[in-house]
């Protein structure tokens, strides 16, 4: 059998999550001369001496230890473990998870350079049900989790249809992940899965789902706690609401990226290629900057009059660094630690995208919107230009027109989405390197 390189992360609180996947490893797997990574981003529970018990029965274990007062999260974490991966193979699993039977010999039969595959998650519902998933309780404490019964359902319940959505655990060729750079550490609490979906997707990948390789997901663990599905809960409420602030913030380092959020067009044939033009905006009348970065992430390039580029410049940033405080509280990173830690992470930067409008040559822009900010309701946010990337595609003609409040010029159509496929991260620097044992 082909040997793979599992890779698992884990931070504080999920000792026992790790534990049960650990025990669906050692009864499930074909064989346990697989390689196992497990990055420990922060412990509070003996996560790290629990493990060290573990290389008996798992003598290709690699445990990759954080020793810094911050978190490298996942998005980072994930590209470590593929980096030190042996195995031309590398297969994701969240520590909330629970692997069915026999479920690397399954993964080897659909696994190839060139496709992205995913297991089929079992989810209690917590979620909406959905076509791309099975919906079944087996509980929300993996300390009363029933291994038997998970996996005896699994049998009566595998299928050999194929299908193509996209989401953990997953399974690739580690050659397929490194030639994208892996996961961008711009995200660090969500939409970094939906970003390489769509890098992948461009650099030629195929994303395939079987239907026999079943993993029980108790979903939503590491971003939001293990209790956040407890209304009566209030400190887990707590924290939901700051990551769905994380998340909001996300969203528009996303829709600056992509022009929109996406997790990719699913059609028959798989996903398609996304789409990306250069489309720059002359915004006038600037009055309130809050109302400025609610409309500024759907363009590429922003510019502004000579006499306010300096103060734009500088408020605008302002609102970049403050997105990462919520993040940095899911994590307790305080602000003296992320100033020496911030720089191993991907970065939002004003400068790069306001420009002063002197500079401007309207002829040289492939499209150019102009628009008098106080003029713009929020409504054209939703209605329309979390679609502007579409409508450019779907717009035949050339040469100038007027859509409402907004003025365009459209000198040539390039989708320049090839362009952004391939990332790349910050080196972490030496000191700062996890420890392997």
């Amino acid at each position: 059998m082909e040997k793979i390189s599992f890779c698992i992360n884990t931070a504080v609180n999920e000792i026992n999550h790790v534990k049960l996947l650990f025990s669906s490893l050692e009864k499930n797997l074909s064989s346990k001369e697989h390689e196992f990574i497990v990055f420990i981003d922060s412990d509070n529970q003996g996560t790290f001496e629990w493990l060290l018990t573990q290389k008996e029965t798992f003598p290709n274990l690699k445990i990759l230890k954080n020793n810094l007062p911050i978190c490298y999260g996942y998005s980072r974490n994930i590209n470590e473990m593929f980096e030190q991966a042996s195995n031309d193979i590398v297969s994701y699993l969240q520590s909330d998870m629970v692997i069915c039977k026999d479920y690397d010999k399954i993964v080897l039969k659909h696994v190839k350079p060139g496709i992205f595959l995913c297991a089929t998650r079992v989810e209690p519902p917590l979620h909406p049900p959905g076509p791309e998933k099975i919906t079944h309780d087996f509980g929300l404490d993996p300390t009363k989790f029933d291994l038997d019964a998970f996996t005896e359902f699994a049998e009566q319940n595998k299928s050999n249809k194929l299908t193509g959505d996209f989401f953990a655990p997953f399974t690739l060729y580690k050659k397929d992940w490194i030639d994208v750079g892996g996961h961008n550490t711009l995200f660090r609490r969500s939409r970094e899965d939906s970003d390489v979906l769509i890098r992948l997707v461009l650099n030629g990948v195929k994303v395939v789902q079987t239907w026999n390789a079943l993993a029980y997901h108790f979903t939503c663990t590491s971003s939001r706690g293990p209790a956040w599905f407890d209304k009566q809960n209030v400190k887990a409420q707590q924290r939901l609401k700051v990551q769905q602030e994380a998340d909001s913030y996300e969203l528009c380092r996303f829709t600056i990226t992509w022009g929109a959020f996406k997790h990719g067009d699913l059609t028959e044939d798989g996903y398609e290629k996304s789409k990306y033009y250069n489309i720059a905006a002359n915004i006038k009348n600037i009055k309130d900057i809050k109302k400025l970065y609610y409309f500024e992430m759907f363009f590429n390039e922003i510019y502004v009059e000579d006499k306010n580029i300096i103060d734009t410049i500088k408020q605008l940033q302002n609102i970049y660094d403050y997105q990462h405080k919520s993040a940095n509280h899911l994590l307790n990173i305080t602000d003296e630690v992320w100033e020496e830690y911030k720089y191993m992470y991907n970065k939002l930067k004003a400068s790069d995208r306001i420009k002063p409008l002197g500079s401007l040559n309207k002829e040289k822009k492939d499209i150019l919107v102009e628009f008098d900010l106080e003029q713009i309701d929020p409504q054209y946010i939703n209605n329309f230009l979390v679609h502007l990337q579409q409508i450019i595609h779907d717009t035949k003609e050339l040469g100038e027109f007027e859509y409402g409040p907004f003025k365009f010029t459209i000198n040539k159509k390039i989708n320049v989405a090839d362009s952004k496929k391939i990332i790349t991260n910050p080196k972490v620097k030496q000191e700062h390197l996890y420890t392997i044992h």
